[in-house]
């Protein structure tokens, strides 16, 4: 269980594979595990690097009223730094694609290639009120009530309910997990992404690292009209459509592991 210490605070990190490096950044209140199903078809062919946003999974839990996405992006670039990678392909999916964008804007020189997953640069106003939601329900549910209630229904597709077993393995899956979000962390992320949420529209044109934005097809929380925004503002960018739901890297994890592969392939 590897640790650094970033911007004054203990993140937590994990390494797999071996080849060119790969940071993958998660969402909102999810922890690095999240990317279980890409670590391992990725791992084969590159070095994956996952880690904890500040605020959820092992990494500290700082006292604040909210943790910015620009905050987040240095704790990205710092532990970089720590890691002696250079160059790295990133992936970012949802909160962790603001993040991504923040990164390359911010350190333009570490960004090999961007892969943006269901994400957005800037949220409607149903977006806004959803994590306005989700932000007081979460103070007022259970754990499970939260993922089975709140954030599946909004998360996943029709056909991942209707998949005999999924929800009850999802929710095996989910609850297992030691290091469960609190109420705080995900405020103190959420009011960062709400702060951020369409302050960098008019900088995306900035962006030069090769851009895939993926997005699922029934995603209804950053639904497919926001990729294809976000693809035409950042240049050269490729939009791809695949199925499933808002967590459709994990709904639809071997689709999107090929889409990424693909992409990565063709980065000079």
């Amino acid at each position: 269980m590897p640790f650094a210490t970033i911007n004054t605070i203990r993140i937590h990190y994990e390494i797999y594979g071996a080849g060119a490096p790969v940071l993958m950044i998660n969402g909102l209140s999810a922890p690095g595990i999240t990317w279980l199903y890409q670590v391992r078809d990725l791992s084969s062919h590159y070095q994956i690097i996952t880690f904890d946003n500040r605020g959820v999974g092992e990494s500290e839990l700082p006292q604040s009223e909210a943790y910015p996405i620009a905050l987040m992006a240095e704790d990205a670039f710092r532990l970089l730094q720590h890691l002696g990678v250079r160059r790295a392909h990133v992936v970012g999916a949802s909160m962790g694609g603001t993040i991504a964008q923040e990164l390359a804007l911010r350190h333009p020189e570490v960004v090999r290639s961007l892969v943006l997953a269901c994400t957005w640069a800037r949220g409607d106003g149903r977006f806004v009120h959803t994590v306005e939601s989700w932000v007081r329900l979460t103070r007022r549910v259970t754990l499970e009530e939260r993922f089975r209630d709140v954030l599946f229904p909004m998360v996943y597709s029709p056909a991942f309910f209707e998949r005999p077993g999924g929800l009850k393995e999802a929710l095996i899956r989910v609850l297992a997990y030691p290091f469960a979000t609190t109420p705080e962390g995900m405020e103190r992320q959420a009011r960062g992404l709400l702060a951020w949420n369409g302050s960098r529209v008019k900088d995306l044109k900035k962006i030069k690292a090769p851009t895939l934005v993926l997005v699922g097809r029934e995603d209804i929380l950053t639904p497919p009209d926001f990729s294809r925004t976000l693809a035409r503002l950042i240049p050269k960018a490729k939009l791809k459509i695949i199925a499933g739901g808002h967590g459709f890297f994990i709904e639809e994890a071997q689709a999107f592991n090929r889409a990424v592969l693909a992409f990565f392939r063709r980065v000079k």
